[in-house]
């Protein structure tokens, strides 16, 4: 068994892998029930499922360096899974101030001491938690209407068949092993705060059974981002329980809409003659006005942030001006602008260490939804300055 510990290293490949070739049409929803039989799910009943988790997330964009290994943080889970109506629940720390989230295939709330809120099923910034148990995954595409057999692709040292479907958030594919039925991963493209969009991939392995019946479970289940590994968990002391024992399995009628986030467009401070405070509810920005050169403190938060700043700029200072972008931090609030800036020309000025990932930032490709700069890349580069030498700014002053 400790040679399996390789699955640790799994083979990550592009959405549409290089390894892959025709497959002969088949019932795809056949392979789909195959995998719940695979999994010995006919076997629950109206039983929940319930286990133990131990998490360990990366904290790849708080860490002291922008390549692995990252810092990392951990944290103890409880996990339920009503098979028979498709609802997952995850419980996350210990009352009075634990929370809990509650989902099925078209709707997520979140139940906290305050209250109880609704929240889309899917959001950039969150894991989607039944992403990670394939419990959650087949009950969600055993309902699908649109699934169908795309190909089969080499992953993991042996050929997969590859379903797909469309879902709201965009097209998603199941990799299931043609011979035993098990589900290996799930794979999709999802939007992300300062990739755009990123390949996330959510596998399982080890397979364990689940104490009084004959169906399994992973013991170890993991997410991947553009391969790399971004969260992965082990669980533990499965069972199954009656119904009304597993805790809240339903969405509370009092459960409120999820509040609107905080506006993007800032207020301002003067705080010195051409030197102004860009404020909102999360961050401040600095903008100053040097000679005929624009200086701009760090590009906070999200591309949006970064146009309002810039309408901002053209009413403090009008007129053409050169623009610098310093970058002081690269955790990835303060850096989630840096794109819509390189699309204007702005020379990025920074400490010679961030280049590399400033550079990895700016070539990354949106897929989903291009930016300004995706759409211009053919006529803009970055152009880095290192902050440890002298540079001719500012109409000529170093």
């Amino acid at each position: 068994m400790v040679g399996s510990l390789a699955f640790l290293f799994a083979l990550t490949t592009p959405f549409a892998p290089a390894a892959c070739r025709p497959v002969k049409a088949s019932a795809a929803q056949t392979l789909v029930q195959r995998a719940i039989t695979a999994l010995g799910l006919h076997t629950v009943g109206a039983r929940v499922r319930t286990a133990n988790v131990s998490e360990v997330i990366n904290m790849a964009y708080q860490s002291d360096r922008m390549y692995p290994p990252y810092l990392w943080q951990s944290r103890e889970l409880k996990t339920s899974m009503d098979w028979e109506h498709g609802v997952h629940r995850m419980d996350i720390g210990k009352a009075p101030g634990s929370v809990s989230f509650v989902t099925d295939s078209a709707r997520k709330v979140a139940i906290l001491p305050r209250g109880a809120m609704l929240m889309p099923s899917r959001q950039a910034g969150l894991l989607d938690e039944r992403a990670m148990d394939p419990w959650a995954v087949l009950a969600d595409w055993r309902s699908a209407p649109d699934v169908t057999v795309a190909e089969e692709c080499m992953y993991r040292d042996y050929w997969r068949t590859v379903l797909s479907r469309k879902t709201a958030e965009g097209v998603e594919r199941l990799f299931v092993d043609p011979n035993s039925g098990m589900p290996v991963k799930l794979e999709r493209r999802e939007p992300h705060y300062l990739w755009g969009d990123v390949l996330a991939e959510f596998l399982w392995s080890i397979w364990t059974p689940v104490k009084g019946s004959r169906a399994l479970a992973p013991q170890f289940a993991f997410r991947m981002v553009d391969g790399e590994t971004d969260e992965q968990r082990s669980l533990d002391q499965y069972a199954l329980v009656e119904r009304d024992s597993a805790g809240v399995l339903t969405f509370p009628a009092t459960a409120t809409p999820q509040p609107a986030a905080p506006s993007s467009n800032p207020d301002t401070v003067r705080v010195a003659a051409n030197t102004f405070l860009l404020t909102t509810r999360a961050y401040t920005n600095v903008v100053s006005l040097q000679r005929d050169t624009v200086f701009v403190l760090d590009a906070q938060t999200s591309l949006e942030r970064a146009h309002f700043d810039s309408l901002w700029i053209g009413r403090l200072f009008p007129g053409a001006h050169p623009i610098v972008l310093v970058v002081t931090d690269l955790a990835w609030p303060h850096i989630a602008g840096v794109r819509f800036w390189v699309a204007l020309g702005a020379t990025v000025v920074s400490h010679p260490a961030s280049q590399t990932f400033l550079e990895r930032v700016v070539r990354h490709k949106w897929l989903l939804q291009p930016d300004r700069l995706e759409l211009r890349k053919t006529q803009t580069k970055l152009t880095f300055r290192q902050v440890m030498t002298t540079h001719a700014l500012a109409g000529g002053a170093n």
